[in-house]
């Protein structure tokens, strides 16, 4: 189905994005590591920007594992219950997710946009470009709830396909 393969393509972007920014901290917390420990003197520009990579990390990876259900969750008591009563919770459990990462979008947009007037103190870059990881993981977080829906999951099969 077509929103099962938009989501997959969007999850195998997000991938690679993180893949490649895991590298970048990497990098640059040992860039810091050497200069601090070996040359007794690290660039200030590595921890702040291992800082932003993790909160950008921190979001898109947030977004990346809805569709897999890898968040922490505790279902023992759900999975007791009747089917019909464990459906009513996962909709329920999917429509709060949905007010709560339309809220971190939209609000998050407007953190970022205020962030914009201030610049990082070593990079010397905005504050909206590590603060816009907040409505952009919100709203992939939105977006890829709404396509597994829209595959036809029912809330407690996901990613079993």
């Amino acid at each position: 189905m077509w929103a099962k393969q938009l989501a997959r393509r969007i999850e195998a972007v997000l991938d690679a994005i993180l893949i490649a920014a895991l590298l970048a901290m990497v990098v640059s917390i040992s860039i810091q590591v050497f200069g601090r420990y070996v040359l007794r003197s690290s660039p200030g520009w590595t921890a702040e920007t291992a800082r932003f990579l993790m909160i950008w990390i921190t979001m898109l990876a947030s977004a990346a594992v809805i569709r897999r259900n890898g968040h922490i969750s505790v279902t023992v008591i759900v999975e007791m219950l009747p089917r019909r009563i464990a459906l009513a919770i996962y909709w329920v459990r999917d429509t709060l997710i949905l007010i709560l990462s339309g809220s971190l979008a939209w609000y998050g947009f407007g953190f970022a946009m205020v962030g914009a007037r201030r610049d990082s103190p070593a990079l010397e870059i905005p504050m909206s470009y590590p603060q816009l990881a907040i409505p952009v993981g919100g709203a992939l977080i939105g977006v890829l709830l709404l396509l597994h829906r829209l595959s036809g999951a029912s809330g407690d099969d996901w990613e079993k396909t």
